[in-house]
């Protein structure tokens, strides 16, 4: 059977709300329903469980994207194909991402999405604190923005606010892209004002992170000791199809060489990619195994790390997770993050398929279901925190501030 995309998921998810007299915000396809009491002594038990042996002045979500319209002056873009009637499938998936965050008014949207996500961190009782993605436009090779090609702009300055707004929940994490004449000013701004890693989406931002035109900018990164934060694999949660070989993790040696840690998202767990070590017309090869490959060559270790946002998904749910936990020795190199607001449309979080995987039993998804429907980002983190193999778990310090990996935080 064909492996399912996350676009094709949330198509489906869209194709049904729509054939179903769809109305936003009274539609289960994002967000789960109201619970219908407190929560179950089994589902605390399970819940004080994943807390165990973690320290919540340390914990951290590194993957927590923050959108909006632009509402009250904060920056933030989306852009018109996404909203517009003439890409129907388009514009109801940015619906069931606005539900997912929460979002029912849209004059207000960019306040709602914040709310929501500090109303999500706040009701957990210890909380840790989220990482915030800035995301920068797009631009061409010489490095002249492309507003028409940038699906979503979320600004530097909007991410640095907000942390310092609410240091107890929010750390900012710039995002820069590379081929900008300013693109080291950018970053050291960014840096100065309290940015401890930039984010980037090479697929949708078209960089190419193999060219020489980053060089200036991985050392200064260097420089100012913050990591970078990139995709790898396929995308499906932008429009991304035509620049897809961006997201190789080969293109990633070279950051490595000019010494800079890179920390792959989603360990990149989807699709196919050119085996750039291969003779020219080698099969693909599955992006995961590209991203092993790097991880076993001795010269990375210190530098490469792999971030397991979205590895419990439907749509990658399976052999990432099992290798990941079948080699604990590859643990010290991994940190967990949510992929939020991802973990808020059922569509793709089906605790279903982690049982059938054999990472959870029966009891465990039961109880997961219920965490779910109180808070979607405390159930994907207590989902991390119990899937196994045997006795077999990923281990405490995947969900931890590591001092060397984010000094500037530590």
């Amino acid at each position: 059977m064909a492996r399912v995309t996350r676009r094709q998921l949330i198509a489906l998810a869209a194709a049904g709300a729509l054939y179903g007299s769809f109305r936003f915000g009274h539609t289960r396809v994002a967000r789960p329903a109201a619970p219908s009491g407190p929560l179950s002594k089994g589902a605390l038990a399970l819940m004080e469980r994943a807390w165990a042996g973690l320290d919540p002045k340390r914990v951290l979500d590194s993957h927590v994207h923050v959108v909006g319209l632009g509402c009250g002056g904060t920056g933030c873009e989306v852009g018109e194909r996404l909203q517009s009637a003439f890409n129907p499938m388009e514009a109801m998936k940015f619906s069931i991402y606005l539900q997912a965050s929460g979002v029912d008014d849209l004059s207000r949207a960019d306040q709602q999405y914040i709310e929501r996500l500090s109303a999500l961190i706040k009701s957990q009782s210890p909380h840790g604190r989220a990482l915030l993605f800035a995301f920068d436009h797009v631009y061409d090779a010489s490095g002249q923005v492309q507003l028409e090609a940038s699906e979503f702009y979320t600004p530097n300055d909007y991410v640095v606010a907000l942390a310092r707004a609410s240091p107890d929940l929010f750390v900012p994490c710039a995002s820069v892209h590379p081929y900008r004449a300013d693109a080291v000013a950018a970053l050291e701004k960014a840096v100065e004002g309290g940015a401890v890693a930039v984010k980037w989406l090479p697929n949708a931002m078209e960089i190419d992170p193999s060219s020489e035109r980053c060089d200036a900018f991985y050392d200064a990164m260097v420089r100012l000791q913050v990591p970078l934060i990139t995709h790898a694999g396929e995308e499906k949660a932008v429009h991304a199809e035509d620049a897809q070989r961006l997201g190789n993790p080969l293109h990633l040696r070279r950051p490595l060489k000019r010494g800079l840690k890179v920390i792959v998202a989603h360990c990149a767990s989807l699709g196919q990619n050119p085996d750039l070590d291969a003779p020219a017309g080698a099969p693909w090869v599955d992006n995961f195994e590209l991203f092993l490959r790097l991880m076993n060559e001795p010269e990375w270790d210190g530098l490469l790390y792999g971030e397991l946002s979205a590895i419990t998904q439907v749509n990658r749910v399976g052999r990432p997770l099992r290798h990941l936990l079948e080699h604990p020795e590859l643990q010290r190199r991994m940190i967990n993050g949510s992929d939020y607001p991802l973990p808020a449309i059922n569509a793709l979080m089906q605790t279903g398929a982690i049982e059938k995987a054999g990472f959870i039993t029966e009891d465990e998804r039961r109880l997961l279901n219920e965490i779910d429907q109180h808070n979607p980002l405390l159930f994907d983190f207590v989902t991390k925190r119990t899937v196994h193999l045997g006795e077999r778990r990923l281990a405490d310090e995947v969900f931890m501030i590591r001092s060397e990996l984010f000094p500037r935080l530590a």
